[in-house]
């Protein structure tokens, strides 16, 4: 009797060993075609590469393990969702391989906080989403406070070499001249982190940049600098580049903005930082 009751169990185990080897087999078998599934959808996706210069807070930096953050990776982000079909691909370059990055096929999109320009349109096709303006910079202990351009008359002032920046004091410079004050003395740095490295070290006494950025700044460092101008100097649209002709992305691009202005996400994002979506008329002013 004993040896019939060995039998039974040593049988009934068995039966229980296989089920529960059906059911692991099973189990990894659905988890190895959930994996696929996502590897298979995530390989569906268009990859759309990005060129970004990606040292100017808080429109696109890299975070310390060198992750992409600032209000231009979140809003591409939010592009990619509404539009299901895209990955973005962000690439790190400096300012002046942008536009001869994407012209030459190394991107695909420039989302870099730049500005639209005259110039710009020539060269590349640029969907607008922000507006933003100047602000001025400069050390706590300084016994300087410019308000305005006027302000600039005579002074050292640093700025992002190759942008409109740059540009914008030149004319402010000839401006002075023809007022019959001195001209500005303009210094050129390869980055917005780099000229405020420059004012802090006191080789320039202002920094000339967006005034998103430098409230970024003031705010990073808040002892040792601080925004003084209050007047108005450039307003203008800012938007993001895509290569002549290639109206797949620009319309992957420009229909993820505009639903993103209609749900008011689009002013939620940029409102945080002092930037808000330009009007029609901005836009119309800008692109024609």
């Amino acid at each position: 009797m004993k040896q019939l009751k060995l039998i039974l169990l040593s049988i009934t185990a068995g039966f229980a060993l296989t089920a529960c080897s059906n059911e692991t087999s099973a189990s990894n078998a659905e988890s190895s075609d959930a994996t696929s599934a996502d590897a298979s959808a995530s390989a569906d996706k268009q990859i759309i590469t990005i060129g970004s210069d990606m040292t100017f807070p808080p429109y696109e930096y890299l975070d310390e393990q060198g992750n992409p953050g600032g209000i231009d990776v979140e809003i591409m982000a939010k592009v990619a969702e509404l539009n299901g079909a895209i990955t973005p691909k962000w690439e790190d370059t400096r300012w002046a391989n942008l536009i001869p990055g994407l012209k030459g096929g190394k991107f695909d999109v420039l989302y870099s906080s730049m500005y639209i320009t005259k110039e710009r349109l020539e060269q590349i096709d640029m969907v607008p989403y922000y507006k933003t303006d100047i602000s001025l910079l400069v050390r706590s202990d300084s016994d300087i406070a410019p308000e305005g351009a006027d302000d600039l008359c005579g002074e050292t002032v640093g700025t992002m070499k190759g942008t409109a920046f740059s540009t914008q004091l030149g004319e402010i410079s000839q401006k002075c001249i023809t007022q019959n004050k001195p001209a500005i003395t303009i210094n050129e740095y390869e980055s917005s982190p780099q000229t405020t490295q420059a004012l802090l070290s006191r080789a320039v006494d202002i920094q000339y940049d967006d005034a998103a950025v430098m409230k970024a700044a003031a705010a990073k460092l808040s002892e040792r600098v601080k925004v003084t101008s209050t007047q108005e100097f450039y307003p203008i649209v800012g938007g993001i580049g895509i290569k002549k002709g290639d109206t797949e992305t620009y319309n992957i691009i420009a229909d993820g903005i505009e639903q993103m202005k209609e749900s008011g996400e689009l002013e939620q994002i940029l409102s945080v930082h002092g930037l808000t979506v330009p009007s029609q008329a901005d836009i119309d002013q800008t692109m024609n």
